[in-house]
């Protein structure tokens, strides 16, 4: 699979060799033969980001550039000689501690043999200093070597940089360009930093290799996963002027701080924190005190030895955690680019970049939509081909299935089970490997719907998850958190026709090795492209407030705990109304809003292609993001769109006289409203405002009436911010009469936005209101849910052949599902547990003979 695109491209300058080196350590213009092969084997792959070229390349026109490495090693300094010279950038007059004489061209020796060997009379940090005072870039290395053990003698006389840094301060004063240290790392391979066999590590990537030889090695291996990463510059008369008050020697240590945090912080973003083997994940989750107190209280009540007790504690552990493994990582990343390239064509990635930045201070927590089996590999792939560590993503213990569950675990899967209030132990140990999770630093990823989405909108949140990650932070285990909304989309879902099954009332296959065999049948088809946006980061420390010291201090009493159970519920609708904010509109979305929206079974092309251009002036009013096939769709009259639908048996083309018509066969609409649903919610607000006019609501009483349906519809979406909601209720009332749709109060039905927002809530519309006649004509109670769901579903049936309702996809379980949950809320019926404990008991409730003001209600929203 190829990588995304960059947004930005830099071609290589060629650099004129200057005079030769003066210091036996600069950095070459032309290598000896033995040079020569290192850069055509090993470091003409090496990748760096055009942005960062650029950065510097504009930095030294004005700057001297002083470039920091954290050890000094001379096969490390070769490479980046070697990518300085080929992307044009600086080359470094001096480095302590190494020589490149080795790597001359042979000319260049015997010339230097003949002169002789002439010593400076300036020690190495004078020398350095004076070049830096003449404007050369220069290099330095903050370490000689890797020092084992905490010798202090020892790791005094290794910490080289500090002597450097304080001639260079010095000379910063005298120089004709301001200096700026640039700190510099080289990454070998994506990989993640743990302890494992030598075949693993060396098979996957290696981060952690002390010697020369060992380093040329595994740069020989991971040829192509090798990245220079340049980090952001300091400042050295800027920082020498914050701190002026300060002696040299505690401004030099204040610097020496400054480079490790920043070097830190790359080598952060690219390792993470050190992933622990699984037995001291375990030792670490065991120890916690309130474990602790948890296991000799269980075993006082069980009468039980406590150790049988923490005997399943540990069980649960081994269940649950994630066992990073290099080996099993390299062979999903095998599996994955061979399967990759057969079913999509092309990955675009929007805002990695800001994560990647949150990532060098605080711990980040992936929060995606779902919409398919390809989430979870497909974000894990983004972050290795970017060089990010790896995320520990939660998923569901469905998927521990062999063979796939190790290989999941292996690439940081951790797996929990879908229900455990009942279980005081299992939902402590989960909460304590969570909070060793936020404490350790490491990236996590959840779906914050639980499961996947079987209609292609977010579904309710799942606020378990997401109440354990906020009661571990307040606990105080990290200064800050960062929760980063990720939407993706897809120009075809894989399980297309599985999740139309579902919808439509079928059983839901468990995953097992059987069922990924015959689901092999897949691979023969293609999906389009895959976009994935990552929003702007969240900070949960900003979100809580002065919340955070009240939860944590009296967070067991009742006030305090209701207020933590709101603020979790708010903040998790918060996220979803982020994650469909950044979510981008397809050209599959909109031919699906559009054909589907339509009160006719067939649509002329050219009223297609009309309501399509009026459907994309609702969307670009709102400030959706579109995807680049969408524009080339648009340009072309939908001829892709509609060749790839036709294709895959979606639409229908007939002719009709002179005129071509496009037809979704029924048993296809159900398919087609998956992509619809993928951006209803951007047309949500647009369509009750028109919906309102059409009922003859006046202006001033929209927003009441558009408050009215959303409450209605509170478990199909995200709801939009109450204190937001008038002035986008304005703002569309607005918009319809600046574009010629309304003629003073009233509709123009012959206009195309009228025509495209019509019908866009309609099966919707028809499900709750044949959901509520179902209730109402119920004669014995209680009623098992499922059966329930049953009678409702027959009841859209007979409503669809009487044309008392016209959209068959509004026939959905799962829509009939929410309308009784709204229901409940409502008070028409009240839920039960069955006596059985396999299925919910659905009871009258007190305000069912109210019911029938919501059916006159739903009816009459039909008519407009």
């Amino acid at each position: 699979m190829s990588k995304p695109e960059r947004t930005l491209r830099v071609e290589p300058v060629r650099v004129e060799a200057p005079e030769p080196p003066r210091e036996r350590s600069a950095m070459l213009t032309r290598f000896g033969l033995l040079g020569r092969l290192l850069m055509s084997l090993v470091f003409r792959h090496v990748q760096v980001l055009p942005e960062s070229v650029l950065h510097v390349q504009q930095l030294a026109e004005q700057h001297t550039i002083v470039y920091v490495m954290r050890y000094r090693s001379l096969i490390d300094y070769l490479l980046v000689n070697a990518v300085f010279l080929r992307e044009g950038l600086p080359l470094a007059r001096f480095a302590p501690g190494v020589s490149m004489m080795l790597w001359w061209p042979l000319g260049e020796v015997v010339r230097r043999l003949r002169a002789g060997r002439r010593r400076s009379a300036l020690p190495d940090p004078a020398r350095c200093a004076a070049l830096v005072a003449s404007g050369q870039p220069v290099l330095l290395f903050m370490r000689s070597q890797t020092v084992a053990g905490r010798r202090r003698r020892a790791l005094q006389a290794a910490r080289i940089g500090t002597r450097f840094l304080r001639d260079v301060m010095r000379a910063a004063h005298t120089a004709p360009r301001p200096p700026v240290l640039l700190p510099v790392a080289i990454f070998r391979g994506p990989g993640f930093r743990k302890r494992e066999s030598r075949f693993a590590t060396l098979v996957y990537s290696v981060q952690e290799a002390p010697g020369e030889a060992r380093r040329a090695l595994t740069y020989l291996w991971n040829a192509e996963h090798v990245r220079l990463t340049l980090g952001r510059e300091i400042s050295l008369q800027r920082f020498v002027e914050t701190h002026r008050g300060e002696s040299e020697e505690r401004m030099v240590r204040r610097l020496v701080r400054t480079l490790q945090i920043d070097l830190y912080r790359e080598e952060r973003l690219v390792l993470g924190p050190a992933l622990l083997p699984r037995r001291m994940v375990r030792e670490h989750v065991l120890r916690d005190p309130d474990l602790a107190r948890l296991t000799r209280k269980l075993a006082a009540e069980r009468a039980v030895p406590r150790e049988k007790i923490v005997k399943q504690a540990r069980g649960y552990i081994d269940e649950m955690a994630a066992n990073f493994n290099g080996l099993y990582f390299g062979v999903l990343e095998f599996l994955f680019n061979r399967i990759w390239p057969r079913v999509f064509s092309g990955l675009e990635i929007r805002g990695l970049e800001r994560v990647a930045e949150c990532m060098k201070e605080h711990p980040v927590v992936l929060v995606p939509c779902h919409r398919s089996h390809f989430d979870y590999l497909i974000l894990t792939y983004i972050f290795h081909t970017n060089y990010l560590s790896p995320p520990h993503i939660a998923a569901g213990i469905n998927l521990s299935f062999w063979p796939m569950g190790p290989l999941f675990r292996g690439a940081g899967a951790f797996f929990i089970r879908r229900s455990f209030a009942d279980n005081p132990l299992y939902k402590m140990v989960f909460r304590k490997y969570l909070t060793f999770l936020i404490r350790e630093g490491y990236t996590q990823e959840f779906f914050i719907e639980g499961g996947r989405t079987r209609t292609g909108k977010i579904l309710t949140p799942k606020l378990g998850m997401l109440a354990a990650i906020v009661d571990a932070f307040v606990q105080g285990v990290r200064r800050d958190l960062y929760l980063v909304p990720v939407s993706i989309h897809y120009g075809r879902i894989p399980e297309e026709e599985a999740y139309s099954r579902e919808v439509a009332g079928e059983e839901k296959t468990r995953e097992s090795f059987g069922a990924l065999l015959r689901a092999r049948s897949v691979l023969s088809r293609r999906y389009g492209t895959a976009y994935v946006n990552y929003g702007e980061p969240i900070s949960l420390a900003e979100a809580l407030g002065e919340r955070r010291g009240r939860f944590h201090r009296h967070g067991e009493e009742p006030a305090i705990e209701r207020e933590r159970e709101r603020f979790v519920q708010r903040f998790g609708f918060r996220l979803l109304r982020e994650v469909n904010a950044v979510a981008v509109v397809g050209a599959t979305s909109v031919s699906a809003t559009v054909l589907l929206s339509a009160s006719r079974q067939a649509v002329p092309v050219s009223e297609f292609v009309t309501r399509t251009e009026a459907l994309l002036r609702i969307l670009r009013e709102t400030g959706a993001e579109i995807t680049s096939s969408l524009l080339r769709n648009e340009r072309s009259g939908f001829r892709e769109s509609l060749n790839w639908l036709e294709s895959g048996g979606l639409v229908e083309r007939l002719q009709d006289g002179r005129q071509m018509v496009l037809h979704v066969p029924t048993e296809k609409r159900q398919n087609l409203d998956y992509y619809k649903n993928n951006i209803i919610h951007f047309l949500l607000v647009p369509a009750l405002v028109r919906q309102g006019l059409g009922q003859g609501a006046r202006e001033a009483e929209l927003e009441r009436y558009v408050a009215r349906w959303l409450d209605v519809y509170r478990w199909e979406f995200p709801l939009p911010e109450r204190d937001a909601l008038a002035a986008s209720v304005a703002r569309w009332a607005a918009f319809y009469r600046e574009a010629g749709a309304l003629d003073h109060d009233a509709l123009r039905l012959d206009h195309p936005l009228i025509h495209v927002t019509g019908g866009v809530l309609e099966n919707f519309r028809e499900t709750y209101l044949t959901a509520a006649r179902t209730l109402a004509a119920q004669a014995r109670w209680p009623v098992p849910r499922q059966a329930l769901l049953e009678a409702m579903r027959q009841q859209f049936r007979t409503s669809l052949l009487l044309g008392q309702v016209h959209k068959p996809e509004g026939s959905s379980m799962v829509t009939f599902g929410n309308a009784i949950s709204r229901f409940a809320e409502i008070g028409f019926v009240t839920l039960g547990e069955s006596r059985q404990g396999r299925d919910r008991w659905i009871e009258r409730g007190p305000a069912l003979d109210t019911l029938p003001d919501l059916i006159a209600e739903l009816a009459a929203a039909g008519a407009s």
